[in-house]
């Protein structure tokens, strides 16, 4: 039996027949791939967006929380460095930074430390003061050193307080006057923190009753636009010198990198704060003259750990599934509701085919 051929007129009928447009082809594969674009535009819209927020973690039977860092310095008057103009002094602030930090390196830090030192101890127990507080990588006005600090030169154990702990006393004795100041682990007293130094005189006792509150940040937060959440996360930003990011330590560098424009303008620099950080809140403080004429701090703070903050990404997950089924449709040409369909629909198949 021959084959029928198809006539002329048929293959003319069969050329000039409208094919359906390949959009309208809607294949298993280009539905897949149509479905990608529409996550893809989903996650860019979903990292485009939101915001921070700050979620409380009560389970504090599981962590500690870090002490402050306190940076002791030799008393002196601060020099006001953002009061520098750009007149013939372009480089003083630059040069008096780093010519500082030479002579005090050439003398050594051992002698220095024992001259201001005298004593030290954390919660009843002694302490090697000179072996915990560590000096700072730049001399600002007067070599300073610091405990439980990021940005020494050597890093040393990390004092730390738990829920189970009363509460933590740092008491020190000093040899000459000092100036003293609490602040976070990242920061260095540079720039408005380097004006909120206390004074201590010989022959005073300064006590300070604090509390102390952890912000720490999710993994989520990378996620958000730096300028969205408005602050640095860890690891986005190096320092040139110093370990770890930090507000302060980024000024400080900016100060010795290019002195004019951190005289002009501080905001130049570019230098936003980081969103991990520590909430400090002084409860009670006192200066007053010693009983036993000796030079003194006590610093405590006042009650264990019992909360700490979590900073996150906020994001609206209605809105998200309202943004994805929106993509999916105009993308893919079916929306969420067809997915479980689909799902049922090859497992029936796959079920009737091992029947067979």
């Amino acid at each position: 039996m021959s084959r029928h051929r198809p006539s002329v007129s048929d293959q003319q009928l069969l050329w000039t027949r409208p094919r359906p447009p390949v959009f309208g082809d809607r294949t298993l594969w280009f539905r897949c791939a149509m479905t990608a674009v529409a996550i893809g535009y989903t996650a860019g819209y979903y990292a485009s967006t939101g915001g921070p927020q700050w979620v409380p973690d009560t389970d504090y039977l599981h962590w500690s929380t870090d002490v402050p860092a306190v940076t002791v310095c030799p008393a002196a008057r601060p020099r006001s460095h953002s009061t520098l103009n750009t007149s013939g002094i372009e480089n003083t602030l630059s040069e008096h930074l780093i010519k500082l930090t030479n002579d005090w390196r050439k003398k050594g830090t051992s002698v220095l430390c024992k001259n201001i030192f005298k004593s030290c101890s954390w919660n009843g127990k002694d302490l090697n003061c000179c072996r915990h507080f560590q000096p700072h990588f730049f001399v600002i006005e007067n070599p300073c050193f610091s405990i439980n600090s990021l940005q020494t030169v050597n890093k040393m154990k990390r004092l730390i307080v738990s829920h189970f702990s009363k509460k933590g006393e740092l008491r020190i004795e000093f040899n000459k006057p000092v100036k003293i100041l609490l602040h976070g682990a990242g920061d260095v007293g540079f720039g408005g923190l380097g004006e909120q130094y206390t004074a201590v005189d010989l022959g005073e006792e300064y006590e300070l009753l604090y509390t102390a509150r952890q912000v720490v940040e999710h993994i989520s937060l990378a996620s958000l636009d730096p300028s969205t959440r408005g602050c640095v996360v860890r690891g986005e930003r190096r320092l040139l010198v110093h370990r770890v990011y930090s507000e302060t330590a980024c000024l400080l560098e900016c100060a010795v990198r290019d002195p004019v424009t951190y005289a002009k303008n501080t905001t130049l620099c570019d230098c936003p704060p980081t969103c991990a950080g520590m909430e400090i809140n002084n409860v009670w403080n006192s200066t007053r003259r010693s009983d036993e004429n000796i030079t003194r701090s006590i610093l405590t703070m006042t009650k264990p750990a019992t909360e700490r903050l979590i900073m996150k990404a906020r994001k609206d997950y209605i809105e998200l599934t309202v943004v994805f089924s929106c993509l999916l449709q105009l993308f893919a040409g079916f929306n969420l509701l067809d997915i479980p369909k689909f799902i049922s629909n090859k497992c029936n198949q796959y079920s009737i085919k091992l029947k067979n």
